[in-house]
């Protein structure tokens, strides 16, 4: 069985384990590991119990709000949001061919289209469709240029 000494100092290891592991693994589980030490400090300068767990339940949902915070203004794209079905209707350019896909470039970003027709470097593409990360893809008709 383990002495109330040995229980803060084990939730304050495990705490700063989960932290360091959230750090690696990107899963989103500081706020538990923050948690977690949290209650283990306070045990361990002698804060009661219950006083302590709440405290702990307190930091965990803060750090939660923060780091949501926190993530969400960092994977806002810069200037506008971007969507991808918006991207049907768009033209871009034929950069790379491979045997069984194309590498297009659509309003600066590159991805990875396919076709039912063969295209080649250079080739001008209109996006008819998203499927996940893929654009289908179609040949640009060319416009008639005035005579």
């Amino acid at each position: 069985m383990m002495t109330m000494d040995a229980l803060p100092i084990s939730l304050l290891i495990l705490g700063l384990l989960i932290i360091i592991l959230d750090m690696m693994v990107s899963a989103f589980i500081t706020p538990i590991g923050i948690a977690f030490s949290v209650l283990g400090l306070l045990l361990l300068f002698k804060v009661n119990f219950y006083l302590s767990f709440v405290i702990s339940l307190i930091s965990a949902v803060l750090s939660y709000m923060a780091f949501a915070r926190m993530i969400k203004r960092e994977t806002r794209d810069i200037g506008r949001e971007k969507y991808t079905f918006e991207l049907k209707g768009k033209t871009g350019k034929v950069v790379k061919v491979s045997e069984d896909h194309y590498l297009v470039e659509v309003e600066g970003d590159r991805w990875i289209a396919y076709s039912d027709e063969e295209l080649k470097v250079g080739d001008t593409i209109v996006v008819e469709d998203v499927d996940g990360v893929k654009l289908k893809v179609r040949k640009a008709p060319r416009s008639r240029s005035p005579q």
